[in-house]
């Protein structure tokens, strides 16, 4: 079985992860990607050895490279086209009339808030990309939370399957403290707490930054890192600095989170929407817990009070109290972490999220 994936190639964050994983993991099924940008998500699958492809799109509604791709469909046989958010979604309606074969795409985010903070492309960009995903035959959603939704907005729910993001809970890093402080200059005295989230609206880092204030009042040792980069980057640091928290939070920009979850007691996660984000998955893997807000497909692992922390998001008074219990007790974090990292290795395995893709792509070629 042949499956040909068609993605923007920009892309820095969980859908990157998510689908370079299953391609350089996959070994029932060849798995052909298509980027439509050079970008890190393209040069990234190069290295990897993956089958990976670039046909470059010369603006978002360039339906020139149609052909191209279809060459690639025809010429390798593909039995499955599998679309990757909202360039591709576009694509791939117009494709549908060219290849006869069954398309699916797999809804990485809620795709009307895409583009939150941004209302020229939130109006233009999401409703394209909500009218193409009616021309879907099937839908992988990444929660069951994602499912739900697709359903309450009048998707067929027999149409749509779950395929919760998995990692690779072996390759595991044995770092040093002490060499990851003096490599990114980071006092040595410090209890670190780590967000690994895309600098952008719908994550939330506002909230978190009000949770971090009242945090330091009790506990001064602590600080904040933030891995990750995005459009309001310069918006953010101007806000720490605006709320006199620039000496205790370190944006540290685009970086494997590895070494900055290793160095910290807990990490956090403060969105607004979320499917189910490979940062908590990250966590559990180094055996750190998390404090997170109470959204998407978090709470089929994390369970509040038993391995990490749960909130509502807006709830500054409730996330500082959280933070606050970790940070204060060390004891807690450790059983925390060991708990959630059982708990995600036996139902988040990179095996897992392979075979649930097998089965599913089945499914579509009996169907």
């Amino acid at each position: 079985m042949k499956v040909l994936h068609i993605i923007s190639g920009g892309e820095v964050g969980g859908s990157k992860r998510h689908l370079l994983s299953l391609a350089a993991n996959a070994k029932s099924f060849k798995n052909i990607i298509i980027c439509l940008m050079d970008g890190a998500l393209y040069r990234e699958g190069l290295e990897m050895g993956l089958d990976i492809r670039l046909i470059e799109q010369r603006g978002r509604f360039d339906l020139s490279i149609l052909d191209e791709i279809k060459k690639v469909a025809v010429k390798e046989d593909v039995d499955i086209i599998n679309c990757h958010g909202g360039r591709a979604n576009f694509l791939g309606m117009f494709l549908k009339k060219l290849i006869n074969k069954p398309f699916v795409t797999t809804i990485h985010s809620d795709y009307l808030r895409d583009y939150e903070g941004n209302p020229f492309k939130t109006l233009i960009f999401s409703r394209i990309n909500a009218y193409a995903l009616k021309s879907f035959d099937y839908y992988i959603a990444v929660s069951k939370d994602f499912k739900k939704m697709l359903i309450d907005r009048g998707y067929d729910e027999e149409k749509i399957f779950v395929v919760y993001n998995g990692i690779d809970f072996d390759e595991v890093y044995n770092f040093d403290r002490d060499e990851i402080i003096e490599k990114y200059g980071l006092p040595r005295n410090k209890k670190f707490v780590t967000m690994v989230a895309r600098l952008h609206p719908i994550k939330g880092h506002q909230f978190f930054f009000q949770a971090a204030k009242k945090v330091l009042k009790e506990c001064p040792d602590a600080m904040f890192l933030i891995v990750g980069d995005g459009p309001i980057k310069s918006q953010l640091e101007e806000y720490v600095k605006e709320i006199d928290l620039d000496d205790s939070v370190v944006f540290l920009g685009f970086q494997r989170p590895d070494e900055f979850i290793y160095l910290s007691k807990f990490t956090s996660l403060t969105s607004r929407s979320e499917s189910f984000p490979l940062s908590i998955l990250e966590s559990a893997k180094y055996k750190r817990t998390v404090v997170s807000t109470l959204v998407g497909g978090i709470s089929d692992l994390i369970e509040d009070g038993k391995n990490g922390y749960l909130v509502e998001y807006g709830d500054v008074e409730a996330l500082t109290e959280k933070m606050l219990n970790l940070l204060k007790d060390n004891l807690k974090c450790i059983e925390f972490g060991i708990k959630l990292h059982d708990k995600a290795r036996a139902l988040y395995s990179i095996e897992s999220f392979v075979e649930g893709y097998e089965k599913i792509y089945v499914k579509i070629m009996e169907e």
